[in-house]
C-alpha cells in the first residue's frame, strides 16, 4: 500500500485496484526505437550494489524518476548517493503511483516520462507497452525476497527490481486481547465476549466486502483465482466457486450471522475504532503501522491471521511495490544500474528507517533488526504465508464482481448461488476483453 500503499488498495492492492478501473488493454502496440543521445561515461559500475553495467555504454547527464508522493523525499536523498557514485543526478518528481499508469501512457511516447517508476506489480503495463524488461545478473535477483521478483515478472521476463513488500497481519489491542489469537475459534470466543453494537465495540473487524481482504479466507481452504499449469497461468480456469472458495465464504457469512462484524463496515471505520480502543483486532497491512502505533502506543501487537479449522493460515496477497524500467527511457542500462542502487541494501535499510515499509531484500528481512522488532515480525510471519497475485491483466475483471458477491454473502445470501454468479460475470468480462 506507507499510505500511499493504501491509497491504491495493496493489497495494498496497489496497481490491480487500478486495474478494475481499466476495461480494456491495448494487444497490439508498436516498438518503441529507443534514442541514443552522448552523455559522460562511468567511470566505473557500482560494486557496492552489483551493477552490471557496461562501462563503455554512454551515459546521462540526468535520470528521472516518479517516486510516491509522500516517499520521495526518502528515495531523493538514497539517490544522492549513487550521483555522488556515478556523476548521473537523478531528478525525483513526486508521483502518486495510481495516476502513474495514465500518465506513463501520455507523458512516455512524447519524451516527457520518467526513466523509472515506481509501481505496485506489473499487471497491465507489459500489455500496455509501458514497460520494457530489466536485464539483471541471476546473483543480484537472488538477493531480493521470495516471490517479489516473480511480481514484477511476466511471461517470463523482469520488468522491474523490488523495494518494498506488504501483506496483511492482525492487528490487536493488548488491553483487550492480551495474548495473540492463535485460531480463528479462539478470535470467534474473544468476540463473544467483546462485542456490544449497542457501543460500538467489537471483537474483530475488517472490511469483508474487500476482495483483497476475504480472498485469504478461502485460499486458505485451497481456492485459487486462476489455475496453473507449467507456471502459466490458465484463464479459463477459475477456482472462486469451488469447494474450497464455497468454504472460506460460508466462515465468513458465519462472523456476520452471529453479529461479530456489523454489515458495510469499511477500513477506515474499522481503523477508527480501533484507534478508539473499541475493537480487539482488526486485519489492515504494514501501512497502517504508523497511525495505529501513534493511537495505541504499548498497546498494540502485531500477528500473523490465526489458522483456519483445516489447521491452515488463511493465503494473503503479496505485495510487491518497485522500479520499473520504462519502455520510453532513452537509457535503459543507467537506469537499470540506478535501479539496481535504489534497491540494494544499504538503499533499502535506510528506506525502511525512514518510511517503515518491509523491504524486499532476504538479508534484511533476515535481520536482527527486523527479527527482534515485535510489530514488524508479525508481518514477516505472514509474509510466510502469503502468495503473488497473478501477473495477468484478466485479473482486474476479479475485482467487482467478487466484491458483489462478498457483499451478498455478508447480508446472508445463498454463498454458493452468489460465488457462480460472479465466476460468471468474470468469464464474461475476460471473454469480452482479455481474451486475444
Amino acid at each position: 500500500m506507507g499510505k500511499v500503499g493504501h491509497q491504491t488498495k495493496s493489497i495494498q492492492r496497489g496497481e490491480f485496484a487500478k486495474m478494475k478501473k481499466n476495461g480494456v488493454f491495448l494487444f497490439a502496440l508498436s516498438f518503441v526505437m529507443l534514442l541514443v543521445a552522448c552523455g559522460p561515461e562511468r567511470d566505473a559500475s557500482s560494486e557496492k550494489n552489483g551493477s552490471d553495467t557496461n562501462e563503455t555504454a554512454e551515459q546521462p547527464d540526468k535520470l528521472v524518476v516518479w517516486a510516491p508522493n509522500d516517499q520521495a523525499s526518502t528515495v531523493e536523498e538514497i539517490a544522492q548517493g549513487y550521483t555522488e557514485e556515478s556523476g548521473i543526478s537523478v531528478e525525483v518528481v513526486p508521483f502518486a503511483m495510481d495516476e502513474q499508469e495514465e500518465a506513463m501512457s501520455l507523458d512516455g511516447p512524447s519524451g516527457n516520462g520518467p526513466d523509472l517508476f515506481f509501481q505496485p506489480g506489473i499487471g497491465s503495463l507489459s500489455v500496455k507497452g509501458l514497460v520494457q524488461p530489466i536485464e539483471v545478473d541471476e546473483e543480484i535477483l537472488a538477493t531480493y525476497s521470495e516471490g517479489s521478483v516473480e511480481a514484477l515478472s511476466y511471461e517470463g521476463e523482469v520488468y522491474g527490481l523490488p523495494a518494498v513488500v506488504e501483506s496483511l497481519a492482525l492487528y490487536y489491542n493488548k488491553e483487550l486481547i492480551p495474548e495473540a489469537p492463535e485460531t480463528w475459534n479462539d478470535l470467534e470466543k474473544l468476540a463473544q465476549d467483546l462485542t456490544d453494537t449497542a457501543n460500538d465495540e467489537y471483537g474483530f473487524l475488517y472490511p469483508a466486502t474487500d476482495f483483497y481482504f476475504s480472498f485469504p479466507f478461502m485460499a486458505g481452504y485451497g481456492a485459487y483465482i486462476f489455475g496453473e499449469q507449467e507456471d502459466i497461468f490458465q484463464t479459463d480456469d477459475i477456482g472462486l466457486a469451488s469447494e474450497e472458495a464455497i468454504k472460506g465464504g460460508e466462515l465468513i457469512q458465519r462472523w456476520f450471522e452471529s453479529g461479530y462484524i456489523p454489515t458495510g463496515i469499511t477500513q477506515d471505520v474499522a481503523g477508527g475504532l480501533f484507534n478508539e480502543g473499541k475493537v480487539g483486532a482488526v486485519i489492515n497491512g504494514p501501512w497502517a503501522l504508523a497511525e495505529f502505533k501513534e493511537a495505541l502506543g504499548d498497546k498494540l501487537g502485531t500477528a500473523p491471521l490465526p489458522t483456519l479449522e483445516n489447521g491452515e493460515h488463511p493465503i494473503t496477497f503479496l505485495g510487491t511495490k518497485g522500479w520499473m524500467l520504462s519502455a520510453y527511457t532513452e537509457y535503459p542500462e543507467a537506469a537499470t544500474d540506478l535501479a539496481i542502487y535504489l534497491t540494494s541494501e544499504e538503499s533499502l535499510k535506510t528506506y525502511y528507517e525512514q518510511t517503515g515499509e518491509i523491504p524486499a531484500k532476504s538479508s534484511i528481512l533476515s535481520s536482527d533488526e527486523l527479527q527482534n522488532d515485535p510489530l514488524v515480525n508479525g508481518f514477516a510471519t505472514q509474509l510466510e504465508h502469503a502468495k503473488p497475485f497473478p501477473p495477468v491483466p484478466a485479473l482486474s475483471a476479479v475485482w467487482d464482481p467478487m466484491a458483489d458477491a462478498l457483499s451478498f454473502i455478508t447480508q446472508g445470501e445463498e454463498v454458493d448461488e452468489s460465488l457462480t454468479d460472479a465466476v460468471e460475470k468474470i468469464q464474461q468480462d475476460i471473454e469480452l476483453n482479455y481474451s486475444e
